[in-house]
């Protein structure tokens, strides 16, 4: 029997933060910050933050940074309502090869708190768009290396020292 690959990625309730449930009406939200315009603003100073900060530009080497706003963008427009073109893995696979421990997922969330204030997105604004980015916690932090394994069969871990 075989399974189909978004079957095997689904979410599942141990991959889901409580957080998620508690999000609010996704349409107005995303009307009140601005649409993707916002999202797309916010996300190009998170990234800015991210391939210059020290220790989590590790993460990003060779990567094409155009197509990884790109595809947060798509992705937290659905998250807030908008439509859902996001076609990638979701957090859990697109992840699951990186050795992402709390205190990196801590460093990038208050990367993301820093870029919404930059952004000048309202500050009412702001608790929302983190709460929605602590509900994936689950799914990408590792408390081992055990815990990672490659997207595909030949796929190395991605461990990032802090320097």
């Amino acid at each position: 029997m075989t399974i189909d690959r978004r079957e095997a990625e689904r979410e599942t309730p141990d991959r889901r933060s409580p957080e998620r449930v508690s999000l609010g009406d996704p349409e107005d939200y995303l009307e009140d910050l601005g649409g993707r315009e916002c999202i797309e603003r916010v996300h190009t100073i998170m990234y800015d933050k991210l391939f210059e900060h020290p220790w989590l530009k590790g993460f990003f080497e060779g990567k094409k940074r155009w197509l990884l706003e790109s595809q947060q963008t798509e992705f937290m427009m659905g998250v807030f309502g908008g439509p859902r073109i996001y076609a990638g893995r979701g957090p859990f696979e697109a992840h699951k090869h990186m050795y992402i421990t709390e205190e990196v997922f801590d460093v990038r969330h208050e990367l993301l708190r820093e870029a919404l204030v930059e952004a000048k997105v309202p500050e009412e604004l702001h608790e929302r768009w983190l709460r929605a980015d602590q509900s994936m916690r689950r799914a990408v932090e590792k408390k081992s290396m055990d815990q990672c394994k490659g997207r595909y069969n030949n796929e190395a871990i991605l461990v990032v020292p802090k320097p």
